[in-house]
């Protein structure tokens, strides 16, 4: 069961906040069955992705949760980055039964291989909003732990969120 910001009170953190523009962080741990949460409005998440031996099924289940709590625009970073990519946009694809859901919903997709999270955190701040989209929530989603990747990510959001 999805649930909503309010309930992953306990894993989830407000990491920083400029004036209505939040950036949460959620670190999930094997064996990934923890539910994502739901903001209430459409989102953007960058997905850094630190477990190198995350299962392709682990990582379909995370696509469609994300598809499933309105992202609507995904970044990842990290190991095997573009896998994400196409993994989201198979997600998105599949909440149609004829595979044509409507253009509403549209998840856009990135992946990060070459850049610095700092590059990402940017990317995600400044370019994401298109269409009528004008977000207010951001997650970083770090997938496994790496607590250098980890410190770096919660240093860069709190500057480049505070930058904005």
């Amino acid at each position: 069961m999805l649930g909503d910001a309010k309930t992953f009170a306990h894993k989830m953190k407000l990491i920083s906040q400029q004036r209505d523009r939040r950036f949460w962080l959620l670190r999930l741990e094997p064996p990934y069955e923890t539910r994502l949460p739901r903001f209430g409005a459409p989102f953007v998440a960058i997905v850094v992705a630190c477990d190198s031996s995350l299962t392709p099924e682990q990582q379909a289940n995370l696509s469609a949760q994300l598809v499933a709590v309105d992202c609507r625009y995904m970044l990842a970073w990290g190991d095997n980055a573009s896998s994400w990519d196409d993994s989201v946009d198979m997600a998105f694809i599949g909440t149609d039964p004829n595979f044509d859901p409507p253009h509403d919903r549209l998840v856009m997709t990135t992946w990060h291989d070459k850049e610095t999270i700092h590059d990402v955190v940017w990317f995600a701040l400044t370019n994401t909003n298109f269409d009528a989209h004008d977000f207010h929530d951001y997650l970083a989603l770090l997938i496994g732990g790496n607590p250098e990747i980890e410190a770096e990510l919660v240093a860069t959001i709190k500057s480049q969120l505070a930058a904005t």
